[in-house]
């Protein structure tokens, strides 16, 4: 599936849900306004009784009052939208506000179990693949039920959660099946859109909630009949009118609410099943999973209330389906393993034993899964080595993820040492990793930038020590993946030490005077994804190339000199990327390395990741063909491409391995 035309869907879906619920809402208040319209009447009529005039004052009146169905249009509108902007504001802080709003665990990698740390290898392996930052990984200990689901307003800032269960029953190619689904909605866009629905839906809900409190409020009230307090019997009936009319008009939104937000889920699900085949070339995995669903008693279902308002995020039907499957937020797993396999024979998995879950876990019975093999260790790359590189396949590959970009993946994970790969885990040690990876590039850090790092972050300078030797002897194509390995790390820090982190890393680059684009691009990429999470809003700023032209003229230009060192070659690379933009002119070629305004170049990244994604793809794509020039890239080139599309939101798989 096409990375660009799977966001532009999203894009349509989420517009397409704001007409739904417009249409939820303007239902909502119309069956407020008839609620007001008829209590308007009754207090009429009682008033004329109490006076003493035995007939109905308004019984001639119209069907319909612009004054009252203003006043309630406005106060139906105020609620709903207060409270879906309440709820999203809640969320703001991306996948991990979710998680936690639903008791999930974060995971701890210095105190994961053997199930745990499978886990994370399987979202690392996938992370590497799809070239999109390691998501936080979470656990609902309390649920025993097969299930997980992804969360997130970004990549930058999403989290995967699994149910203890998940951990228990599943084999590791059953894992990858359910996270490589999970990735599939974080590629595709869908994990915001979930995050709108729950807004949406919330917001609707409220108004039965405040009639629900309002009925609640009268639970202990007692009502006397003589005195001042006459009349007391009948305030109290009229409140709890007041509340039942609330009770029903919400609940009918949230019924009609509910219907659209699973009918939006349900389709996305199939979609993400084929994916899921896709990356790992694995049906066996995914459908071993829906299988031990539909096997085991307890199936996917999930026991927290709290999960309630998110079941449209899980992997599968977390409860029980209300109005005859109307409101199921998934295909029914018939229906999703035989799109899997046609030739399915309708059994599920048989468990070997019945195990009580109220006192034995599947791993104290002996059913927890060993680790799966690993891959083949390959051996480290020369970094000017030429690799195959077709544009037009890279642009593609964009979003992507097949079994050749996990074998690779895989593989290269397995090639960083075990001690690089813990200290990507942690907060403590991460901030040692990411100087590392700047200083170890250096021919012979200086003694400045030592200095540097234990004036400003003396915590990370043992770590620092011991990785800079190990980081040397690194591949230059794990530079990119540690660096998107340790964002989950980096973003538990604090504000002031996230703040004293970018500052000394800014420093670091700038203090022998030599810059290279690669520094640059890793340094600006870091900031990116740890800083989107505090500013969530993607809406596309630029939808025309021209007021581009400039910060795309920058990055080419960048982009052949990084890998030309003649100058000829240099504008016939620039020339080759200018051709596919008609609006950027050869003339607009920077000037040499010595004279890189770098400050020109951040400021074109940020304008490119603020634009459409038709700008981006084709901005990606005369980049491609700058850095193709002359026929082949070599792995430097590769990752410079891979992390400047990774700054625009735009992850790519490494390079160099066959797309089927």
């Amino acid at each position: 599936m096409d990375f660009f035309e799977a966001q532009a869907r999203a894009k349509k879906r989420s517009s397409r849900l704001v007409f739904l619920f417009a249409l939820a809402v303007l239902g909502t208040m119309s069956a407020g306004y008839f609620a007001a319209w008829f209590f308007k009447g009754e207090f009429y009529r009682v008033r004329d009784e109490a006076e003493g005039a035995y007939f109905v004052t308004d019984g001639g009146r119209e069907w319909f009052d612009p004054q009252l169905f203003a006043v309630v249009s406005l106060a139906t509108l105020l609620v709903i939208g207060l409270s879906s902007v309440f709820k999203w504001l809640s969320f703001r802080q991306g996948g991990s506000a979710v998680a936690e709003s639903v008791g999930a665990r974060r995971i701890d990698p210095g105190r994961a179990t053997p199930a745990e740390r499978r886990l994370l290898n399987v979202v690392e392996e996938m992370a590497i693949a799809s070239g999109v930052p390691m998501p936080a990984v979470y656990v609902l200990d309390q649920e025993n039920g097969i299930n997980a689901f992804a969360a997130g307003l970004t990549t930058s800032d999403a989290v995967v959660a699994v149910t203890k269960g998940t951990l228990d029953k599943l084999t590791r190619d059953e894992l990858q099946g359910v996270i490589g689904h999970e990735f599939s909605h974080i590629l595709n866009g869908d994990m915001r859109l979930n995050v709108k629905l729950t807004a949406l839906v919330f917001g609707i809900l409220v108004i039965g909630l405040i009639g629900r409190g309002v009925i609640w409020s009268l639970r202990g009230m007692r009502v006397r009949s003589s005195g001042s307090n006459k009349n007391s019997g009948g305030i109290v009936i009229a409140i709890f009118a007041v509340g039942l009319a609330l009770l029903i008009i919400g609940y009918v939104g949230y019924f009609f609410g509910r219907l659209i937000q699973a009918a939006v889920s349900r389709q996305r699900e199939f979609l993400a099943d084929a994916s899921a085949v896709q990356f790992t070339r694995n049906p066996a995995g995914i459908s071993g999973a829906l299988s031990k669903i539909g096997g085991y008693a307890l199936g996917s279902r999930l026991a927290s209330n709290k999960t309630t308002a998110i079941g449209h995020f899980f992997f599968a039907q977390g409860f029980k389906s209300n109005f005859g499957g109307a409101w199921a937020t998934h295909p029914p797993l018939e229906e999703r393993l035989r799109a899997i396999n046609p030739s399915w024979d309708g059994k599920f998995f048989d468990p070997p034993e019945v195990v009580d879950v109220t006192k034995d876990s599947f791993a104290t019975k002996g059913f927890a899964q060993a680790e799966g093999t690993s891959y083949a260790v390959p051996p480290k790359i020369d970094p000017q080595r030429r690799i195959a590189f077709q544009p037009a396949a890279a642009v593609a590959d964009i979003g992507q993820l097949t079994e050749a970009h996990y074998q690779a993946a895989a593989g290269l994970l397995d090639s960083i040492p075990d001690a690089v790969r813990e200290a990507a885990r942690i907060p403590a040690s991460a901030t040692a990793l990411v100087y590392g990876l700047l200083l170890g590039d250096k021919a012979e850090p200086t003694a400045r930038m030592e200095a540097l790092v234990k004036q400003h972050d003396s915590a990370a300078v043992p770590a620092l020590t011991q990785l800079i030797p190990v980081l040397r002897t690194l591949s230059p194509e794990t530079r990119l993946p540690l660096l998107l390995l340790s964002a989950p790390a980096l973003r538990q820090l604090t504000h002031a030490d996230l703040a004293r982190f970018l500052g000394t890393l800014d420093e670091l680059v700038h203090a022998d005077n030599q810059i290279t684009t690669f520094e640059f691009v890793l340094q600006k990429l870091l900031t990116h994804h740890l800083q989107l999470a505090q500013k969530p809003n993607r809406t596309p700023d630029y939808f025309s190339f021209n007021p581009l032209v400039e910060d795309i003229a920058a990055l080419l230009s960048a982009l052949a000199r990084a890998g030309q060192q003649d100058e000829s070659a240099v504008q016939r690379a620039y020339a080759s990327g200018t051709a596919q933009l008609r609006l950027i002119e050869p003339a607009l070629l920077a000037a040499g390395p010595a004279v890189v305004n770098f400050a020109a170049l951040d400021r074109a990244l940020d304008r490119i990741a603020a634009a459409a994604l038709p700008i981006k793809k084709r901005f990606l794509l005369a980049a491609a063909h700058v850095i193709h020039s002359d026929g082949t890239i070599t792995i430097e080139e590769g990752e410079l491409y891979r992390a400047i599309a990774a700054a625009i939101d735009c992850p790519l798989p490494p390079l160099g391995t066959t797309n089927p």
